[in-house]
C-alpha cells in the first residue's frame, strides 16, 4: 500500500466564552459546586466588561441562562446565595442588551463589512465560492422559543442593501450555485434604503445564483409575503402554532398553496427549548460550507445536537489566520459526506484536497456516536455502518460484486479511449481505484486495513484528549450510560487479549470493540496496550483509493481553521 504521511488531529478556535461555557458544564455534571459558582461569576463579569455582545457572544449567554435554568434548583441549593444575584445581574444585562434593540437598527454597509473581516483576496474569493448561507439580519423579529439557531429576540442590525447586492454579485461571479437568504434570522425582516426582500429578490433573477428563503411570515410582513408569493419567490414558511392560522387564511386571500415545513404538532428537530443538556441527539445542520452574517464568517462543520455543541454545528470565524475552507456541499450532498474522515477542502490557491488529519469538531462526533438509528437520518452513513464494511459478511458479499464493480471502473475510465492512451495521472487513479476493492476483497489485506482504520481513530482520540480535558470530561457525562454497558467485564472475550487478537476474531463486533477501546483510552490515556497498537499500526487517509493506509509516522503543528 501506498505510504501518506500522518497527522490525525487539527485544531480550531473557541472563544473563551465557549471555554467558560464548557468549564460550567463540566463542574455542574460533577457536582463541583463551589468550581461551578466561580465559572459562573467570572462568566458574568467577562460578559459586563464587553462595550456590547456581538450575536454569537449573546446567543452563548442564552445557551449558558438555559443551561442554569434546568441545572437551577441543584445550584442554589449547594451555592452560596451570592449565586442567586449573580444570576439575576446577568439576566438584567441581557435584558438590557435586548431593550437596547429596540432603539435604532444599524445598517451595516460592505466596506465596514469587509474591513472587519479583513480578508486576503483569495480568502475573499473562497469564501463567496462556499457559502450556503447568507443571513440578511442579525436577530429575529418572532424570537421562536424553539429556535434551533437560538435566534436573538429583535433585529439587531441590517446589511445595506448596496451590501446585500454586492456580496451576492461575488457569489455568482464565484460560481456558488445556491444560497439560503436566512439563518439565526428572518429573511422578511430584512429592510434598508426603503427596500425590501422583494427588491433582493428582484436583483437575484439577473444572476445564475439560485436561492431558497424559509420565514416565519412575520405579522407585519403579510404583504410582503402575498407579493413574494405572487412573483413565485423560492420560499417555503416554518409553521407553527402562532403563525398556522394567519397562512392559512393568507392562502385563502391569495389563492396560492403555500410550501410549509414543520408542519407538526411537535417539531422533529432538535431546538432550544428541547436542549436537556444530558442528551445526544441528531444534527440540525445538512451543510458543510460557510455562512455570512452581518458579524462576520464562519466556516460551518455539522455536529451531534448536545451541550457541547447546542446549534447542532459548529461555528469556526473566517479571519485572515483562515487556511483553508470545505468544500460546499448541502442537503443529500451533504448527508453523503463521511464525517468521520479528513474533510475535502479549498487551499488558498483554490486547490481541492482533503486535510490530513480530522477536526476537533469530527473527533467530537466520532466520541459522541452511539451507533443508534436516531442519530444518523436516512441516506447518511454512521461510523457503525462503516465499520460494518470490514466484516466477513460483507467482505464476501463484495467479491461477489467484484465483475460488476471492474465494469463500472472500466465505463468510467475507459469510456471512450483505451488503457495506453490515459494520462499517466489518470492511469495511476484507474489501478487505484481497481487496487482498493481488490483488497477490501481479500480477508488478510482487509483485516490489515481495518487495523489501520481503528488505529488511525484511536490516535486522532489520544491526540485530541491532550488539548481538549474538559471536553472529554462532558462527553464521557453524556455518555455515561453507554459506558457502563459497554466497558467490558472481567468474562468479556477481550480482557487480557492484544487489540490485533481482538479485532480478528470474526465473532466480535468491530463497532462494539471500537467503543470499548474509546472509552478505554479515555479513562486512561496511557494505556499500554493501546497506544503500542497505534505505535504498531500508524495510519493515514488515503483520499483516493478512500481507505486507511499505513502512514509514516511524521508530527505536524497543524493550521488552524
Amino acid at each position: 500500500m501506498e505510504t501518506n504521511t500522518r497527522m490525525q488531529f487539527i485544531t480550531t478556535s473557541d472563544c473563551l466564552l465557549e471555554e467558560k461555557k464548557n468549564d460550567l458544564l463540566a463542574a455542574v455534571y460533577e457536582k463541583d459546586y463551589l468550581s461551578a459558582e466561580q465559572v459562573y461569576t467570572a462568566i458574568f463579569h467577562h460578559a459586563a466588561n464587553q462595550s456590547g455582545f456581538n450575536e454569537n457572544f449573546e446567543k452563548r449567554l442564552h445557551q449558558i441562562q438555559t443551561m442554569f435554568n434546568k441545572f437551577k434548583p441543584a445550584l442554589l441549593a449547594h451555592c452560596s446565595p451570592d449565586l442567586k444575584d449573580t444570576n439575576k445581574h446577568l439576566n438584567t444585562l441581557i435584558l438590557n442588551t435586548i431593550k437596547c434593540a429596540s432603539g435604532h437598527t444599524p445598517i451595516i454597509d460592505f466596506p465596514t463589512w469587509e474591513t472587519i473581516l479583513d480578508l486576503d483576496p483569495c480568502q475573499k474569493d473562497l469564501l463567496y465560492q462556499t457559502a450556503m448561507t447568507f443571513q440578511l439580519t442579525s436577530g429575529c423579529s418572532n424570537y421562536c422559543r424553539r429556535c434551533n439557531e437560538w435566534a436573538l429576540p429583535k433585529v439587531r442590525s441590517h446589511f445595506s442593501f448596496n451590501a446585500v447586492l454586492t456580496i451576492l454579485n461575488h457569489m455568482a461571479e464565484q460560481k456558488n450555485d445556491e444560497v439560503s437568504l436566512y439563518g439565526a434570522s428572518d429573511p422578511l425582516d430584512w429592510t434598508a434604503d426603503h427596500k425590501t426582500l422583494s427588491d433582493i429578490i428582484d436583483h437575484l433573477g439577473n444572476l445564475s445564483l439560485d436561492y431558497s428563503i424559509l420565514t416565519k411570515a412575520p405579522k407585519a410582513k403579510a404583504s410582503l409575503l402575498k407579493r413574494l408569493l405572487k412573483t413565485q419567490a423560492n420560499l417555503s414558511v416554518s409553521i407553527t402554532a402562532k403563525n398556522k392560522a394567519r397562512i392559512q387564511r393568507i392562502e385563502g386571500e391569495t389563492g396560492i398553496r403555500i410550501s410549509k415545513q414543520h408542519d407538526l404538532d411537535a417539531l422533529l428537530i432538535p431546538a432550544r427549548l428541547d436542549e436537556d443538556f444530558i442528551s445526544i441527539k441528531p444534527s440540525i445542520t445538512d451543510g458543510y460550507g460557510t455562512e455570512i452574517t452581518p458579524d462576520g464568517a464562519f466556516i460551518i462543520i455539522p455536529t451531534f445536537t448536545s451541550a457541547l455543541h447546542p446549534f447542532g454545528h459548529k461555528k469556526i470565524p473566517v479571519t485572515k489566520n483562515t487556511r483553508f475552507f470545505p468544500v460546499k456541499k448541502t442537503g443529500r450532498k451533504a448527508l453523503l459526506v463521511d464525517y468521520f474522515k479528513p474533510l475535502e477542502v479549498y487551499d488558498l490557491q483554490g486547490k481541492k484536497h482533503h486535510l490530513a488529519g480530522l477536526l476537533d469538531v469530527q473527533i467530537e462526533s466520532i466520541i459522541l456516536d452511539n451507533g443508534t438509528d436516531q442519530l444518523t437520518p436516512p441516506g447518511m452513513r454512521s461510523l457503525k455502518e462503516y465499520l460494518s464494511i470490514f466484516e466477513e459478511n460483507p467482505r464476501l458479499q463484495r467479491k461477489k460484486m467484484t465483475p460488476s464493480v471492474m465494469k463500472r471502473l472500466k465505463k468510467r475510465f475507459l469510456f471512450n479511449t483505451s488503457f495506453k492512451n490515459l494520462s499517466q495521472k489518470t492511469r495511476s487513479l484507474y489501478l487505484k481505484k481497481i487496487h482498493g476493492h481488490l483488497n477490501l476483497c481479500k480477508k488478510k489485506h482487509c483485516l490489515m486495513i481495518k487495523m489501520y482504520v481503528i488505529s488511525f481513530f484511536l490516535e486522532s482520540i489520544h491526540l485530541y484528549q491532550q488539548h481538549h480535558p474538559v471536553k472529554v470530561r462532558i462527553m464521557q457525562f453524556l455518555l455515561k450510560n453507554e459506558i457502563q454497558t459497554v466497558l467490558p467485564g472481567p468474562a468479556n472475550p477481550m480482557v487480557g487479549r492484544s487489540p490485533e487478537a481482538v479485532l480478528m476474531d470474526p465473532d466480535l463486533d468491530t463497532f462494539h470493540i471500537f467503543r470499548c477501546y474509546l472509552f478505554r483510552l479515555l479513562d486512561h490515556p496511557d494505556e499500554k496496550a493501546i497506544l503500542e497498537f497505534i505505535h504498531t499500526y500508524p495510519a493515514a487517509y488515503d483520499p483516493v483509493s478512500d481507505v486507511f493506509t499505513a502512514a509514516q509516522s511524521q508530527k505536524h503543528t497543524p493550521d488552524p481553521a
